[in-house]
């Protein structure tokens, strides 16, 4: 007798991060969504958010340009400095992850896909949504992913 082998199934890569696929998800679901009164709101808290981030990022980069190292100072303040530098440069890397789900978030928007969980495809609880108009998953989802 001849024995079926099976063959091993070659893993697919992680489908890239769009606005799309989330909407195709939900509709193949047809997952309950925000109300389009909500979906303004939101869309006008990420513009405002948007403006606070680059606002913000804007001010961090100058200040760090007023900082001059070509003046003569003892080691404390080069240190000093250099420490200045370094927490501005990782405040400004912060916002700029910050910035870049906010746009993913506004795009979500004017896909349609804006509100739903990237992993489950679930409506995102607006509890959470007020608090993080940018969450890209629902609670459940992302207390998995955090664990």
């Amino acid at each position: 007798m001849k024995k079926k082998i099976k063959k091993a199934k070659a893993k697919k890569a992680p489908a890239k991060r769009t606005a799309k696929r989330t909407t195709k998800r939900a509709k193949a679901r047809k997952v309950k969504r925000l109300s389009r009164p909500e979906i303004k709101r939101f869309k006008k808290i990420l513009l405002e958010k948007k403006k606070e981030v680059l606002e913000e990022l804007n001010k961090n980069l100058d200040d760090g340009k007023k900082i001059d190292f070509n003046e003569v100072k003892d080691s404390v303040d080069m240190a000093t400095d250099t420490y200045d530098t370094e927490f501005l440069h990782n405040l400004s890397d912060v916002e700029k992850r910050m910035l870049e789900e906010i746009e993913f978030s506004l795009e979500k928007v004017e896909t349609g896909a804006f509100g739903l969980c990237e992993t489950c495809g679930k409506l995102i609880g607006k509890e959470r949504l007020e608090t993080r108009p940018f969450s890209k998953n629902c609670i459940v989802c992302q207390t998995n992913t955090e664990k």
